[in-house]
């Protein structure tokens, strides 16, 4: 296999995605109006997010494109009071009370086995996610095992992104090639992982979708619906180094 550094996602690949699912209708409930036109938002920027300034705080941007109803960043910035209200009711309506829910979060059954049997090989772990990382490592029991980690907050891009990528490589100090990606969105994890020269895993895919797992996601080092399967396909591989 011959990498020196496993990387994670957290939301929907280290723990079930139907728990964050649950977690965000909560707000979407709360909040519906407000939460369509975030969702809606983020997905542009996501499009966009190159044309802002590379100083331009990320939780700017998103206020900014909220505020606006636009991808791109306006010719004529808002205020810093109009900025500073809009920024406050995006953490009032979503990064507060999300930071809240995450305080007590379930792996998948293994997690932690994994992580001691990536530990115990001599490898680097590291973790990107696009949400604020809050406590979650904490909560998942494998904040002590993890090299790194850090969020769209701090790479100031949100996945696909090659920038968020490069900010994990560069803090773990490997090259792009010595390093594995594993995350549970085809196009966010695997993807992106690929455009910045790294190779990448998907997991937690329906079991329907395995048998021409090879067609639907090329890019895909490889493609698994459990993580029992994972971890026997990474710790083989890790063996045969």
């Amino acid at each position: 296999m011959g990498y020196k550094a496993i990387c994670f996602d957290i939301d929907g690949t280290l723990y079930p995605p139907k728990t964050m699912h649950r977690r965000l209708l909560r707000l979407y409930i709360r909040h519906p109006f407000y939460s369509s036109r975030y969702n809606k938002e983020r997905a542009e920027f996501r499009k966009y997010q190159d044309s802002f300034k590379q100083d331009t705080p990320l939780r700017w941007r998103e206020a900014m494109i909220i505020r606006n109803g636009i991808g791109k960043e306006p010719e004529a910035p808002f205020s810093d009071e109009e900025y500073r209200g809009e920024y406050r009711e995006l953490h009032r309506r979503f990064y507060d009370p999300m930071g809240r829910m995450y305080r007590k979060t379930v792996p998948f059954e293994g997690v932690r086995q994994t992580f001691e049997k990536i530990k115990a090989k001599g490898l680097k772990i590291g973790v990107f996610t696009d949400w604020p990382l809050y406590s979650k490592l904490q909560s998942l029991g494998l904040a002590d095992l993890v090299d790194f980690a850090c969020s769209s907050d701090d790479a100031g891009f949100l996945k696909p992104d090659t920038h968020c990528f490069e900010y994990l490589l560069y803090n773990l100090n490997v090259r792009p090639e010595d390093a594995l990606y594993v995350g549970d969105s085809y196009k966010k994890d695997v993807a992106g992982a690929a455009g910045a020269g790294m190779d990448g895993v998907l997991v937690n895919v329906r079991r329907s979708d395995l048998a021409d797992s090879g067609s639907k996601y090329p890019l895909a080092k490889a493609v698994f619906s459990d993580w029992k399967d994972f971890d026997a396909w990474l710790c083989a591989g890790m063996e045969d180094d």
